[in-house]
């Protein structure tokens, strides 16, 4: 998927009450070559079109018209009559921390997108999701990608990776019990 031409067979849904960004998010999918989007403002109407459409991700604003992302995620990853519950979502939101990123992944978002959004950041996140898909987790109450990604994320060497030290350990000495 490294030509802008690949990403021409995609169909993409946008969950967004704000216009402007359905806007934004046209224009950068414009430019890497998707022109099929449909986007939507209600949750109801977008998880609607998951169990009638085929899509190949979803982007969806931190604020729907309706609800929020969060309960949105819940049930564009619970409903029993999707077509894929393990559709690529993006949570796009202004200035993210932290903590919100982990709080979006645990609910079962596939990234997040900050604000101001580039082309190019698009393009390699919606590349990761679709090339190297990371592996869907169900346990309990928790449906969605695994939240490992593989990547390195902190510096210096890997101490997993390095050989045991054989240690010479003494034998417990016996001892007898006394009367």
């Amino acid at each position: 998927m490294e030509e802008q031409g690949d990403f021409e067979a995609l169909h993409v849904l946008i969950a967004s009450g704000r216009p402007h960004t359905v806007q934004l998010l046209r224009q950068v999918l414009n430019m890497l070559g998707i022109r099929r989007a449909r986007s939507v403002a209600q949750s109801q109407a977008a998880i609607d079109l998951l169990c009638t459409n085929k899509f190949s991700a979803l982007f969806c604003d931190e604020r729907l018209a309706d609800s929020d992302a969060d309960t949105f995620v819940l049930a564009a990853r619970r409903s029993p009559d999707l077509v894929n519950p393990m559709i690529p979502i993006f949570l796009v939101c202004t200035g993210p921390r932290r903590r919100n990123i982990e709080a979006a992944r645990d609910l079962g978002f596939t990234d997040v997108l900050a604000r101001p959004l580039s082309a190019a950041t698009v393009r390699r996140k919606l590349r990761s999701a679709l090339i190297q898909p990371r592996s869907f987790i169900v346990a309990g109450d928790f449906f969605g990608p695994d939240r490992r990604t593989g990547e390195k994320s902190w510096k210096g060497r890997e101490r997993r990776l390095r050989q045991p030290r054989k240690v010479n350990i003494p034998p417990p000495e016996a001892k007898l019990p006394t009367d």
